[in-house]
């Protein structure tokens, strides 16, 4: 998905982003006119204890790994809020205390800023319109009935909160609703099943002791937070594994390094432009960059040598599929990551190697792979011959869909390709960029 950007690097939001934006950030502003020109009750110093805890819940947020989203652990109080002080109590508290750290020092645009703003408000709002809908008070109400109504509110905020922001996101990366959830917010979901007992305890500790205890609950978010940031760091150990990796490879093999770079960037555009969630995308891209790990058990000799192999040289280098995909269980790798390496080389008609699979039977995550693979290997130079023009490495890819390579996945990427060149315009600037150092050296060398 390629996105208009102005002079300055930042990306143009698209109109229907945009127009989607200014709805949602209106009807928040009609429901604050609402609650003003209805008589909103002086500030009371309930209100100031629960803005100050939606403030301490979400003043440090958690970037999260894919673009500039971050999350935090705001929405059981806000939910909260809207419960135990009102619908219009809430709007207000949730909408000002969401700003946060990254927002007061300018990470985040205003048009997003002002989103922002709205969807907390709404979200608040939206528990506590729920919660009274179906008669609930916080001060007068039996246990047994209040969890319903809990569960009620709770579940119609978090909807909405994941409504907005999903719509928000597809209108931006032209995806529907199921994929922005798949790609982005899918582990948010567990988040709902934390929310509920944490506000049902807060509505009980009002109920029962006012509002200053309700602070004490900020220490089972802070462990929440904690957890968030936890699960970033396992996931960055697993992607400094997968850099340690691919340093051994460039060490083994500057070729083999960059070609592994290039297939993992092309097979994450393809994705994307087959229109697979962004967590699929990001799977894809990483066994794009993994796919030939299996050659660093192959010999120098045999990788770089100039003339024909010989039978027993050729069964060494149709072994480093199977040895890539055994490194990577080893090292628990799991998923398409895995894939790629192991099933790179079977063929669409069954007469690949080394476990003879066919159609179907192949990933789509390693067809995807193995197109783009295809097209690299034949555009760039190789120890026993010259580089392939873009133009006939198209061709030969069509020529062997159905035979070869995946038909559909063959479409997709003729498809793609009708704008860009890879070779010349993507392939040359990534071929550049300071991630491909071994791949300069090819260049230059040759």
């Amino acid at each position: 998905m390629h996105h208009r950007r102005r002079k300055d690097g930042t990306t143009v939001y698209p109109k229907r982003m945009v127009a989607f934006m200014a709805i949602v950030g209106g009807a928040a502003l009609l429901l604050m006119s609402r609650s003003v020109l209805g008589g909103l009750a002086w500030v009371r110093w309930d209100d100031l204890i629960f803005l100050g805890a939606v403030w301490a819940a979400t003043f440090f947020p958690v970037q999260l790994p894919r673009g500039n989203a971050s999350v935090s652990v705001g929405m059981p109080v806000m939910a909260a809020a809207g419960i135990i002080l009102g619908p219009s109590a809430g709007l207000w508290i949730s909408a000002i205390g969401s700003i946060n750290q990254r927002t007061l020092t300018g990470k985040i645009r205003w048009p997003s800023v002002l989103f922002n703003r709205a969807q907390a408000g709404l979200v608040g709002w939206a528990a506590g319109a729920v919660f009274e809908a179906f008669g609930g008070s916080p001060r007068s109400f039996s246990y047994g009935q209040t969890i319903w109504l809990v569960l009620a509110a709770c579940f119609i905020a978090f909807l909405a909160n994941m409504v907005l922001v999903a719509a928000a996101i597809g209108l931006r990366q032209h995806q529907n609703l199921y994929k922005v959830w798949r790609g982005h917010m899918s582990w948010m979901t567990v988040n709902f099943f934390v929310t509920v007992p944490l506000v049902y305890m807060m509505t009980v500790v009002y109920r029962l002791a006012g509002a200053w205890p309700e602070l004490l609950l900020m220490i089972p978010l802070a462990l929440s937070r904690w957890i968030y940031v936890l699960l970033l760091r396992v996931r960055r150990m697993y992607q400094l594994s997968m850099q340690a990796l691919l340093a051994g490879l460039e060490a083994k093999d500057p070729y083999t390094y960059g070609h592994s770079l290039r297939v993992g960037h092309y097979a994450a555009m393809l994705a994307r432009h087959m229109g697979l969630s962004e967590d699929r995308v990001e799977l894809i891209g990483e066994a794009g960059r993994l796919h030939d790990i299996g050659k660093v058990h192959v010999p120098d000799a045999i990788l770089n040598k100039p003339a024909g192999l010989t039978p027993q040289e050729i069964l060494s280098v149709q072994r480093h599929p199977v040895m890539g995909g055994d490194l990577l269980d080893t090292l628990e790798l799991v998923g398409c990551v895995k894939f790629g390496a192991a099933y790179h080389h079977e063929r669409w008609d069954g007469n690949g190697y080394p476990y003879r699979l066919r159609g179907q039977d192949i990933p789509l995550e390693t067809r995807i792979i193995s197109v783009v693979d295809t097209y690299d290997a034949m555009t760039s130079n190789r120890p026993y011959r010259a580089a392939m023009s873009h133009e006939c490495a198209v061709e030969e890819i069509q020529r062997v869909a159905g035979s070869q390579l995946d038909p559909v996945v063959v479409a997709a990427f003729g498809d793609m390709v009708k704008d860009y060149n890879l070779a010349e315009t993507e392939g040359r600037k990534f071929a550049f960029s300071r991630f491909n150092r071994g791949h300069r050296r090819v260049r230059r060398r040759g």
